[in-house]
C-alpha cells in the first residue's frame, strides 16, 4: 500500500510538472478521426474531458466524451470524441459555438424553433452563432445560427466524421467566421463551446459537454422532450493580447484533474 501511494505521488508530481506538449498554432488533419500525434491534434488541444457514461439513456444512446479545440493563422478547428454507437431511434450530435462572447450575448439563446436541429435546448450565459450538427455521426455540417430560424451556410467550413471511431472533426476559416477584418479576427475574440447528444426533433439534450450545473440532462426521470438549459461552457480566448491576430502559444488544456491524470496511466 505504501509503495502504491509513493508511486501515485511521484506520478502525480510528474504529471503536474510535464510541460505542455504543444500550443496554438496547430493545424490538425480534418479526416474524421481525432488522434494525438504528428500532423494531427496535440495534447494541449484537449479542451473538455466529459464523462463517457453520463447520458441519461446509457443503454441505448451515445455519450459525449471529449472536445478538442485549436487554431492557426487561417482557421478554427474542433474535434469531438463520443462513446457508444447511436441508439436505435437515431441520435443527433451537436456542437454550438459563440464566436463573439467578448461583445456579450449576441447570438441564439433558444433552439426550439430552429430550422437546423430544432431541439428543446436553451443557452444561459452565451449566445450561439455557429452550430455543427451530424445525425448518427453522418454528414456533419456547419451552419450560421445567429437567427436559428434562418440558419445560413458557412463559407470556408468543412467537416468530416468516422462512424467506426465515433469521432467528428471540423474547421472554419476566420474569414468564414468573421468576414474580412482589418486584422484576422475581431479584437479580443473570445469563444464559448457546448455540445450535446440529442434525439429527434422536439427532444432535449440527453448528454451535455460540459455537464450543466443542475445535471438535469443526466437524470433518467427527465422527460425526453424536457427543455434543457445549457449553462456551462468551455471558453477559449483567441486574441488575449488584443492585436486582432489569433494568439500563438495558447494552451487550451483544462486544469489537471484526477480524470485526466488517471487517463494518462490507463492507456
Amino acid at each position: 500500500m505504501r509503495l502504491c501511494s509513493i508511486f501515485f505521488t511521484v506520478a502525480l508530481a510528474a504529471a503536474l510538472a510535464i510541460p505542455a506538449a504543444a500550443e496554438t498554432w496547430n493545424t490538425p488533419t480534418i479526416d474524421g478521426v481525432v488522434s494525438v500525434g504528428l500532423d494531427d491534434w496535440d495534447a494541449d488541444d484537449w479542451a473538455i474531458d466529459d464523462p463517457d457514461n453520463d447520458c441519461r439513456y446509457p443503454d441505448s444512446d451515445p455519450d459525449m466524451d471529449d472536445l478538442y479545440v485549436t487554431w492557426d493563422a487561417d482557421s478554427l478547428y474542433v474535434g469531438i470524441i463520443t462513446a457508444d454507437p447511436p441508439g436505435g431511434f437515431g441520435n443527433g450530435y451537436v456542437l454550438w459555438i459563440d464566436i463573439d462572447f467578448q461583445d456579450g450575448i449576441t447570438g441564439a439563446t433558444d433552439f426550439s424553433n430552429a430550422d437546423f436541429y430544432a431541439r428543446n435546448v436553451t443557452f444561459n450565459g452565451a449566445g450561439m452563432d455557429v452550430v455543427l450538427g451530424a445525425w448518427n455521426l453522418e454528414g456533419p455540417l456547419f451552419k450560421g445560427c445567429v437567427d436559428p430560424t434562418a440558419t445560413t451556410d458557412m463559407p470556408g467550413a468543412r467537416a468530416a466524421s468516422d462512424t467506426a471511431a465515433r469521432h467528428i472533426e471540423g474547421a472554419i476559416s476566420w474569414v468564414g467566421l468573421y468576414g474580412p477584418q482589418p486584422e484576422t479576427v475581431p479584437e479580443g475574440t473570445t469563444l464559448k463551446f457546448v455540445a450535446a447528444i440529442v434525439g429527434g426533433d422536439g427532444s432535449g439534450a440527453y448528454d451535455a459537454m460540459p455537464t450543466t450545473m443542475s445535471g438535469v440532462e443526466q437524470d433518467d426521470a427527465t422527460p425526453f422532450n424536457e427543455t434543457i438549459d445549457l449553462d456551462v461552457f468551455y471558453t477559449a480566448i483567441v486574441d488575449g493580447d488584443l492585436d486582432g491576430i489569433p494568439d500563438q502559444g495558447y494552451s487550451l488544456v483544462e486544469p489537471v484533474t484526477w480524470t485526466r491524470i488517471k487517463a494518462m496511466f490507463d492507456e
